[in-house]
């Protein structure tokens, strides 16, 4: 019986499913928009086990041939015990056993992991393996990610919690933060933080433009020098906070993901530069820093999902 993995990659916009084989292709992919949590977090969950079967059934797949199953969520997770310990773009502070929900919906258990972990892993396991044992993953969506490869495994830390970029602060007594301080990376580099402040500096140049982070971009290409100079600004503070995460863990390729990656020329083109001009002096001089944008684009955590487990994990 032919076997297959399932990846799942929980947003703040949406649920990406994907049904993959044993390599890494994916046969099947569907998104959805993330459900409402206003009844409850059963209601949510059951709502993506709906797309879950249906992507099986698309699939003429029946669930005793999936071998593999995994969950990313934008937070952190106690992937041990399969609970999301803290979601503040999602859940907020909680201590909710989503894989104990899940596998009573479903009759199968998931990993239950970080999203930006899953992502990293995915980037190094199907995207660059021979490249490169040492680097970060940084996913800039709704918020900002990192998952970190070290000697070719996923980096937890002692205390699970490792790759938290998005939550350092650069600027000090800064924007306020779902987190709960202030002046965290992802208040002024995510999506999120993109549109925001588009909205404060110039919203009549939105006005009859979709709501949405991809108008900044639509306005930026369109040569708009306000759109141009956030984004560069905001080019400049991710490059300070990646100079920071490389001080301290010295790794030579730095991959970026998620939705606004795929604005290369804007986002990632610059950030090599930038980074250096920041950077600690022994390894700035070093021609060995990277950075790239991903290999597996926006699929990086769903394909990471069906596949990071216990094991890849120090």
């Amino acid at each position: 019986m032919t076997r297959y993995r399932v990846g799942i990659d929980i947003g703040g916009t949406k649920v990406e499913l994907g049904l993959l084989t044993g390599d890494g292709r994916i046969l099947q992919s569907n998104v959805i928009p993330t459900p409402s949590l206003t009844e409850g977090t059963d209601a949510f969950v059951k709502s993506i086990c709906g797309a879950f079967h249906t992507l099986l059934t698309q699939s003429g797949v029946v669930p005793s041939q999936i071998e593999g199953f995994g969950v990313g969520v934008p937070g952190t997770a106690d992937w041990k015990k399969g609970i999301v310990r803290y979601c503040p773009n999602l859940f907020g502070a909680v201590q909710l056993p989503m894989a104990d929900m899940f596998e009573r919906q479903l009759g199968i258990r998931p990993f239950i992991m970080q999203d930006s972990w899953a992502a990293a892993y995915a980037e190094y396991e199907f995207g660059r393996k021979k490249q490169t044992p040492n680097m970060l993953c940084v996913t800039v969506g709704t918020g900002i990610g990192c998952g970190v490869i070290l000697n070719g495994q996923v980096f937890g830390g002692a205390l699970g919690t490792a790759g938290e970029l998005g939550h350092v602060p650069i600027v000090f007594e800064g924007r306020p933060c779902s987190c709960g301080r202030r002046g965290c990376l992802e208040r002024y580099v995510s999506g999120t933080a993109i549109f925001t402040q588009a909205m404060e500096r110039f919203p009549e140049k939105l006005r009859g433009l979709p709501p949405k982070t991809e108008s900044v971009f639509t306005l930026a290409y369109a040569g708009e020098r306000d759109a141009l100079a956030l984004i560069a600004e905001c080019v400049d503070k991710l490059a300070y906070g990646l100079s920071l995460a490389i001080d301290l863990l010295a790794v030579d390729t730095v991959v970026i993901s998620g939705g606004v990656s795929a604005h290369k020329a804007l986002l990632i083109d610059p950030l090599e530069e930038k980074i250096r001009t920041y950077a600690y002096p022994p390894w700035a001089k070093s021609d060995r820093l990277q950075v790239l944008q991903a290999a597996l684009g926006s699929e990086a955590p769903m394909v990471g999902a069906a596949f990071l487990t216990e094991d890849q994990i120090c």
